[in-house]
Parts: C-alpha cells; sequence; structure tokens
C-alpha cells in the first residue's frame, strides 16, 4: 500500500482525475483560503507567525499572518496553525480527521518555494487528500473507532503534497512517507484541544513534519514503515482503500457551517431548529439539555479558559447561539471567551451521554436537545448527522458565502473575488506566487 501510495503521488496527473473530484478540490481550496484567511483574527495564529519567523528564516513562502517571509517549512507551520485556528476547516467522517489544513497550506507554501503552476497545486492538493485520509482510515480501522487526532495522518497528508511538487521519483516519494511516518505528532489521547492547549490536533507540526519529510527525502533520507503498511490478517496489507482511480475519499469528506470542533454543530442544528420552530427567545429558555454519545459529551465546559477550549465546548457554542442569535467568527474569537453574556447564557446548558446515541456514533455525530422553557414548556428534538456532511451537504452557494464572508472581511470584497476567479481557473494560472500574492493581507 505504500508503496501503491507513492506511484500514485507520482503518476497522478490532472488528466487521470476526474472533473468532479478537480471541482471538488478547488471547492476545498476555497474554503481553506477563507478558514485561514479569518483563522489569521486568532491570537493563536499571531504566535504561530512569530514562532516560523524564529524557526526558519528565509525568504521562500508567506506567512500569512504578518505576511512576511520564512522557509517553506515554518511557514507552513504557520499557515496551518492559522488554517486550524478557528477549527473552521473540513473534515471525513470515516477517520474523523481534518486534511484542508495539513494539504493546501504545505501545497502552497511549497508551491510558492517551487514557483509551481496551478495545476501543479490540483494535482498535488488531490493526491495529498487521498494518500492522507487513507492513511487515517488505516489507523481509524486498527484503533476500531474514529476519530482519530490529525497529527498521524496529517504529517503523511502534508508529505504527499510536497513531494508531488517537488517532483519527488517513486522511491523518494515513498521515503517522504516513510521520514513522516516516523516523525508525525501525537496529542495525548486526542484531547488537547478539550484541555485548551493551542496546539490542539497537532495541525502546525503535522505540517511542518510533512513537509520537512517530503525535503529530507529528496536528499536521501530513508524513511520506515508508514500506516498503510498495517498487515491486518498476518499476511497481507488490508485492502479495503486501494489506489484504484474509482474511489475518490475527497468526494466523501464534509464543509463546517460553524467555526467549531465537529461534535457540537449537531447540537447546535438541533438548537437553532427548535428556536425557530417554536419561535424562542434566549429569555424563554430556561434549560438546555443536550444528548449525545460519550466521547462528544465530555465536550462540556461551561466557562472556558480559551479560544481552543470554547470551540470544544457545547456549552460555550450553544451559550453562543442564544446570546447572538449565530455562531459565527464574530461570535467564536478570543474576547468572546470572557463575554458575560455569553457565559450567563452557557450555564443552562448541560451535555449528558446517551447509550442511544452512543450506538450511532463513529460515522455520524449524533446529538438530541431538549429546551425547558421558562414557562415549562419542553420541545425535543434529534439529528443524527450534521449539517454539511456529505450526505446532508452544505448547497455550493452556502460554500460560497461561507468564503466570501469570511475572506472580504481580510482581503476586502474585490480581492477576494479575484481568489475565486484565479481558482476557478487554476488550469490557467502560471505561478502559484500570483494566487498567494493575492490572498496575503496587506502588511
Amino acid at each position: 500500500m505504500s508503496r501503491q501510495a507513492a506511484e500514485f503521488i507520482v503518476n497522478t496527473t490532472l488528466e487521470t482525475i476526474p472533473p468532479e473530484v478537480v471541482h471538488r478540490a478547488k471547492l476545498h481550496i476555497l474554503d481553506t483560503i477563507a478558514d485561514s484567511l479569518v483563522g489569521l483574527r486568532a491570537e493563536t495564529s499571531q504566535r504561530a507567525a512569530r514562532f516560523a519567523h524564529i524557526f526558519g528564516r528565509s525568504t521562500e513562502s508567506t506567512v500569512l499572518a504578518d505576511s512576511g517571509k520564512a522557509s517553506s517549512v515554518a511557514a507552513t507551520f504557520a499557515n496551518c496553525m492559522a488554517a486550524d485556528a478557528l477549527d473552521f476547516e473540513d473534515g471525513h467522517m470515516g477517520c474523523g480527521a481534518h486534511c484542508s489544513a495539513v494539504s493546501i497550506p504545505p501545497a502552497l507554501a511549497i508551491g510558492e518555494r517551487e514557483n509551481s503552476s496551478g495545476v501543479e497545486l490540483l494535482e498535488a492538493v488531490v493526491v495529498s487528500y487521498e494518500v492522507g485520509l487513507r492513511v487515517g482510515l488505516m489507523i481509524a480501522r486498527q484503533r476500531g473507532s474514529a476519530p482519530i487526532p490529525t497529527g498521524p495522518m496529517g504529517s503523511c497528508t502534508a508529505a504527499a503534497a510536497a513531494a508531488k511538487l517537488l517532483h519527488l521519483d517513486t522511491g523518494h516519494a515513498l521515503n517522504a512517507l516513510g521520514v513522516a511516518a516516523c516523525t508525525f505528532p501525537i496529542t495525548i489521547g486526542g484531547s488537547a484541544p478539550m484541555m485548551g492547549t493551542n496546539i490542539k490536533a497537532a495541525i502546525g507540526w503535522s505540517g511542518l513534519t510533512g513537509v520537512a519529510s517530503a525535503l529530507q527525502a529528496r536528499l536521501g533520507f530513508t524513511g520506515g514503515s508508514t500506516p498503510l503498511n498495517i498487515r491486518w490478517d498476518g499476511t497481507e496489507p488490508h485492502p479495503y482503500y486501494p489506489f484504484d482511480g474509482v474511489n475518490w475519499e475527497i468526494m466523501k469528506t464534509y464543509f463546517k457551517p460553524y467555526p467549531s470542533c465537529r461534535f457540537t454543530h449537531a447540537p447546535l442544528d438541533c438548537f437553532f431548529r427548535l428556536v425557530r420552530e417554536h419561535k424562542l427567545a434566549a429569555d424563554d429558555v430556561a434549560q438546555v439539555v443536550v444528548e449525545t454519545a460519550l466521547r462528544p459529551s465530555v465536550l462540556n465546559c461551561q466557562q472556558p479558559i480559551n479560544l481552543e477550549q470554547a470551540q470544544f465546548s457545547i456549552p460555550f457554542t450553544i451559550g453562543s447561539a442564544l446570546a447572538y442569535g449565530k455562531v459565527t467568527v464574530e461570535e467564536m474569537i478570543d474576547h468572546r471567551v470572557r463575554d458575560p453574556k455569553v457565559l450567563a447564557q452557557a450555564s443552562k446548558v448541560h451535555v449528558q451521554p446517551n447509550p442511544e446515541m452512543e450506538a450511532l456514533f463513529g460515522r455520524r455525530y449524533p446529538a438530541i436537545v431538549r429546551i425547558t422553557t421558562t414557562d415549562g414548556n419542553e420541545y425535543v428534538t434529534r439529528k443524527e448527522t450534521a449539517s454539511g456532511d456529505f450526505d446532508d451537504p452544505l448547497t455550493e452557494e452556502q460554500l460560497r458565502a461561507k468564503y466570501t464572508e469570511a475572506s472580504a472581511s481580510v482581503i476586502g470584497q474585490e480581492r477576494a473575488q479575484k481568489v475565486v476567479q484565479m481558482v476557478e481557473d487554476l488550469e490557467q494560472v502560471r505561478s502559484v506566487r500570483e494566487l498567494v500574492r493575492l490572498m496575503t493581507p496587506e502588511a
């Protein structure tokens, strides 16, 4: 499987990728640009940029947070952190990991370094998604459940993108994946974000590690086995996820409508449905009880210590919805963590595990929400899939609205629309540097 992955990286061209997959990749690029740009508003993104300049001084690649330059490895770290800063990026239900934040920032950083074309960028994004998600799926199968932390698959995702743009041959691409597998970061038990660490799922380190692995492989470094080498029956690798040119995992990803952990989304969908159907105001609500699977039920912090912990808090996100009637970037930014209006509403929200929801958990993140009003009425609804899932997708109009609102707030409406046009016409873009220059905020 590892050699198949390396061959897939080397041999895949735009001509071998179905048009619908190319189109999907462009949507992911646009969505990730939006997530990255609006993520620059988070304090963590600014810290990551400062670290990038300490870690790798160079003029190779752009650090979006301050429009400066750093090495491609260091810029990847900072830009991956920005893409993940508001937890607004895509994901995959089969393995639970995010892909865009460890695929597209590395591809842009190496693409800028190598002066790659738009076609090369598209190819790198597609192969990195397919390789990375298969790594994630194999790890999830080994563990017997999903989700997994992004770190283990993220380094392989970034390594695949970089290997493609560096034009590594099969042997060197195989070593890039092997080095990435030897060095990928792991967050303790996957619980780091709930504890409020800015590192979250180690997405910045995953991107950095993957890009460094590809650069090391080009210099002759050799790698070990990858997660794709796992032997399930003692004799042969599991054949469930072949690189057959038919099954494209990028088509099974989801996009996020809310800037928060995916576990909070079905509860938010249910909450908004009840509020809308029964015309409830914040003062009408006495209590909100969320019933979900065991793992999501631990996201029950009513007073988070920072933005990262707020993103992983069902009470805080519903408290924001109660206080402001929406959960957008404006409600999920650093200063809101101390907003007494939100915290007062979050205190009304209680989360508990439900065996029925647990039975559905895995490829679904379900929830039941019960609202008790101040006059004693109770309203209940449930949802087994969150909006944006590949079987309950956001429309392209919704995705473009998300992109436009997020990007225009940072680079202005005119430039935001120029980015859309350039991404739609990536096949004609001569240099990735044109796209990076257009999406870089003014210093």
